[in-house]
């Protein structure tokens, strides 16, 4: 059974949710919007496609300015949505105990009721709770990114997914 090293990439995003800054999402005045673009029904969610952009602040090196922002994807299908990583980060899974394979998406299956905007993105035993925001036309993920003493979420931060 393939288990995927999903440390990995919630060490990169958490790299970047340290670098990123604290302002609130803004509706882009010059691309509002689309009308009749809800999301429904899981039925409206087939076909489309999500981006989330990492903002990571340059980092100055030697006389080099590095740029470490990334780009993931979520697209949806009939069966899944595709999570897809950067081109830049390299995301790997175990095939078995003694081999690494680098991956370029993750297939997760999912759900959404549209009575309470909500749905699940699950691979394996993983489940990942998502909601559906109608006024950004955004999909937001909250990721739990600090546990207290009791192991319960502590702190969070949001993954918003604008629509392509």
């Amino acid at each position: 059974m393939k288990k995927n090293l999903i440390l990995v990439a919630a060490a990169t995003m958490m790299l970047g949710f340290a670098a990123c800054t604290d302002e609130p999402f803004v509706i882009d005045p010059e691309n509002p919007v689309v009308e009749g673009a809800a999301v429904k029904s899981v039925d409206d969610l087939k076909g489309t496609e999500w981006t989330y952009t990492m903002e990571i602040e340059p980092i100055e090196f030697y006389e080099e300015t590095l740029d470490l922002s990334m780009e993931f994807g979520l697209n949806f299908d009939e069966e899944y949505a595709h999570l897809v990583f950067p081109e830049e980060v390299t995301f790997l899974t175990c095939t078995d105990e003694y081999t690494l394979e680098e991956i370029e998406e993750m297939n997760l299956a999912y759900t959404y009721d549209a009575a309470t905007t909500s749905g699940t993105l699950t691979y394996n035993d993983f489940t990942l709770p998502f909601t559906y925001n109608e006024a950004t036309d955004a999909i937001n993920i909250n990721m739990g990114v600090a546990f207290d003493e009791e192991g319960e979420t502590a702190e969070y931060f949001t993954l918003v997914f604008t629509r392509k």
